[in-house]
């Protein structure tokens, strides 16, 4: 779920923002120093910090449903409500884009109080209620940010907490596996270079209606490890870190249905479609 709104928002910011993803990173890595210092570019940092329940919006009881067909009932447990927290923060070598950057995001995000139906990923599209927002809340600031950036060895800065409420019905049950991004891997029988760097997809997304025509500006993902790019103008794209071996690329671009395409690693011509 938790990858699922980090696309959400990362769409959410492209759209209204808006953000051209080649000219701005968005990133939800962790903005320590080290992460900071590999930036070659403006960014756009959702660090999720932290996950609680929302006391105030707690429901005691039950939900009862009744069955007039069957002449039955059944009852569950309301679903928690639980508090998803970003510290939001932009980055660049001058000031005031880094400024003016912030204050686009933040007026974005104020003007979405509810996640829009249309840019849900995944489970967020099962969650049982509209999806409330709110951003740059004095109840919702970290106690002590100074401690928090300290935590991250990185200078203090700017930033907006985003704060995503959603359901979570604790009597859920999930039967498929969960995927870790490294499965088992015998780092003695790969090349250093590979371990260091991992490998390289490149390729180019086309429509599936008219082949001779790039899809600019579409998401390819690894679901597996949440690598993703953005095709360029010519529709082209460059996964780079991934392991070798096969892989399963999801291809989203807005008002087509989600594909899934396979894959090996390393590869250089891929002809995906959407």
């Amino acid at each position: 779920m938790f990858a699922d709104l980090d696309e959400t928002l990362r769409q959410l910011l492209i759209r209204f923002v808006p953000l051209d993803p080649t000219e701005v990173e968005i990133s939800f890595d962790t903005p320590d120093r080290e992460w900071s210092g590999r930036l070659t570019r403006p960014a756009i940092n959702c660090f999720l910090y932290d996950v609680r329940e929302n006391h105030k919006l707690r429901a005691a009881g039950w939900d009862r449903r009744l069955n007039g067909a069957a002449n039955t009932a059944t009852r569950s447990k309301v679903p928690l409500r639980i508090n998803v927290s970003y510290q939001v923060t932009s980055w660049a070598r001058v000031r005031e884009d880094e400024h003016r950057l912030l204050w686009r995001t933040l007026a974005a995000l104020m003007r979405h109080p509810l996640l829009p139906d249309d840019l849900l990923v995944g489970g967020l599209r099962q969650q049982p209620a509209p999806v409330p927002t709110h951003v740059a809340q004095p109840e919702h600031i970290p106690a002590n940010v100074g401690d928090l950036w300290s935590a991250l060895d990185n200078r203090i800065r700017p930033a907006l907490t985003y704060v995503v409420t959603l359901a979570l019905d604790p009597e859920l049950v999930i039967t498929t596996p969960v995927v870790l991004a490294a499965p088992g891997v015998n780092l003695g029988a790969l090349d250093q270079a590979e371990v260091r760097d991992g490998l390289v997809v490149r390729g180019r997304v086309r429509d599936r209606q008219d082949p001779t025509r790039a899809v600019a500006r579409a998401l390819v993902l690894l679901p597996e490890t949440n690598k993703r790019a953005t095709t360029d103008e010519d529709g082209r794209f460059e996964l780079a870190g991934l392991p070798r071996g096969p892989i399963t690329l999801a291809v989203r671009a807005p008002g087509r249905e989600e594909t899934l395409w396979p894959a090996r690693a390393p590869a250089s011509d891929l002809e995906l479609e959407v």
